[in-house]
């Protein structure tokens, strides 16, 4: 029983993983009827409108802090509207399980940025995940070179820059550890994340006719209310109460399952040089916890 108990505990996880990795080729899906600045601008407004309505009914919406105010923008800009927008522009050019891959290979940013920005005394095991984490996007990016692919090394380029906002907001969060954001802080990242979106899709594109496309509409509530709203829930309260060698391992599991499925929706075929290039990358992120698990953290440099 206490097996099950404990099994029934990780399901969550476990649906809201597979939501994130089913996000990719339903994402590319929806690109077939609006710009990728339209996609994602509607992904964190909808988003926005069901938490506010869920967590007005649950008596949990609020106003963020002054201390919280930052990290909300930070989230809001960097990890939801760069990283997505730059993600979609990328998946014109890239197919989505390789696109999922290679933007939630942040560890080839943050590990160094951890060093550089907040002066971490990182162990061997780091750079040795560091290291890992290169070489399997090197693998995995090679292809686009040999012969040169000038739109797909485009769409290779935004989708490190995707990793990299990411990457970016992963160190503010880490260097304000004593500012912790709950699930009742997402109605507030989601709607600035949509704003700057939907003013930039506005004037690039035009008025979004894509609303009056009756197929537009399930990518609109997969990818906004059920991939956003309600992951980012799950996700948070979760990973507050794993391990973090669980939750990376979670994690990783979101760009296998983007893979799957993109090869079974898509035919996108899982070559050698994908698999390695996965394969090396999950090697990083398992000597990334395991170091974070096994030894002391990290610490600041004074000098």
């Amino acid at each position: 029983m206490s097996q099950q108990n404990a099994l029934g505990r990780f399901l969550p996880l476990v649906g809201a993983v597979a939501i994130w990795g089913g996000n990719w080729p339903v994402m590319k899906l929806g690109l077939m009827h609006m710009s990728p600045l339209w996609l994602a601008a509607s992904r964190f407004g909808s988003a926005a409108a069901i938490s506010v309505l869920v967590l007005g009914l649950l008596g949990r919406l609020r106003l963020p802090t002054r201390q919280e105010l930052p990290l909300v923008a930070g989230v809001a800009l960097l990890q939801m509207g760069a990283f997505t927008a730059l993600a979609l522009w990328a998946m014109q050019y890239v197919a989505p399980g390789r696109a999922s891959v290679i933007a939630y290979a942040t560890s080839i940013w943050v590990i160094p940025l951890s060093s550089l920005v907040l002066k971490e005394r990182l162990s061997l095991a780091q750079w040795l995940a560091t290291a890992l984490s290169y070489a399997g996007i090197a693998v995995i990016v090679a292809p686009a070179f040999s012969p040169w692919q000038t739109h797909t090394v485009i769409g290779l380029t935004m989708l490190l820059g995707a990793s990299f906002a990411w990457a970016c907001n992963i160190i503010q969060l880490r260097g304000s550890r004593h500012v912790r954001l709950g699930a009742d802080m997402i109605p507030w990242q989601t709607a600035i994340a949509a704003a700057p979106l939907a003013a930039l899709a506005w004037m690039r594109d035009g008025a979004p006719a894509f609303l009056a496309v009756p197929d537009a509409w399930p990518v609109i509530l997969y990818t906004g209310p059920l991939a956003t709203a309600l992951t980012f829930i799950v996700v948070l309260g979760m990973t507050q109460k794993m391990p973090p060698v669980a939750t990376s391992i979670a994690m990783l599991c979101v760009p296998v399952i983007g893979l799957l499925v993109s090869s079974l929706v898509f035919h996108e075929r899982i070559s050698a040089d994908l698999a390695l290039g996965l394969a090396l990358i999950g090697a990083s992120v398992a000597a990334s916890a395991a170091a974070a698990r096994y030894k002391r953290p990290l610490l600041l440099r004074t000098s």
